[in-house]
This record gives structure tokens, C-alpha cells and sequence, in this order.
């Protein structure tokens, strides 16, 4: 009888080839996130859609929003960084970046959650 061959893993693309862990423990994160007020911020605005690196500045009350994304990327979250282009407030063209939590991060982080019984 012939061992049957194992079909090749599949591999992953876009986003999920960047990152090793495909299903991160949501409530690990949640724990270690709740350890700072700023990460605690990043994660809730990232939760409700695309935000630009100013305004999460803004939110989260830095200048340095992408270490927070870093740090929120090395918990395992899969965080895309789009690059637009606009004008700053002088009139001159720029490019600037807005932050995507994908979408299958957010759903995971909002059932761990509700498992905790609220935020």
C-alpha cells in the first residue's frame, strides 16, 4: 500500500506572509495591552476602521504613533500602513500613512472581549 503524499502547506500572501503567527491569543494581547493607557488607545481606535498616523497620535497624546504600531505588531496584530498623498497646511504636496487592523484581528480581539464580559 503507498503512503498517500501530503499536498504542499499553503503559503501565505499580502499581509499574512509578514507575520509568523496567524492566530495570536487575543486575550494575551488584551492583557498586555491593558499594561499602558497608549497601547490600550491605539488598539481601541484601530478596532473601529482606518486611521491616519496624525490622528492617532492625537488619540493615543504622542508624536510617535508607529512604535506603538510596532509594538503592536510584535503581540502579533496584523497592522497595514497605506500611504496617501496630500497637502500639509503650507500648500506642499506630502505623503502620509493610515493604519488598517485587519479585519480578522479586529473580529478576534472583539470576541476576547466579550469572553471578559465588556472591555
Amino acid at each position: 500500500m503507498k503512503n498517500p503524499q501530503k499536498s504542499p502547506a499553503p503559503e501565505a500572501t499580502g499581509i499574512e506572509a509578514k507575520y509568523p503567527k496567524k492566530h495570536p491569543d487575543y486575550s494575551a494581547i488584551l492583557d498586555k495591552v491593558r499594561s499602558s493607557s497608549r497601547m490600550r488607545r491605539a488598539v481601541d481606535v484601530l478596532m473601529k476602521g482606518p486611521v491616519n498616523r496624525r490622528d492617532l497620535d492625537a488619540v493615543i497624546g504622542t508624536t510617535n504613533a508607529p512604535a506603538y504600531v510596532r509594538g503592536l505588531r510584535k503581540l502579533g496584530l496584523w497592522i497595514e500602513c497605506e500611504t496617501l498623498k496630500g497637502q500639509d497646511r503650507y500648500g506642499q504636496y506630502c505623503q502620509y500613512g493610515r493604519y488598517h487592523l485587519s479585519q480578522a484581528h479586529r473580529d478576534g480581539l472583539r470576541h476576547a472581549i466579550a469572553m471578559r464580559g465588556g472591555k
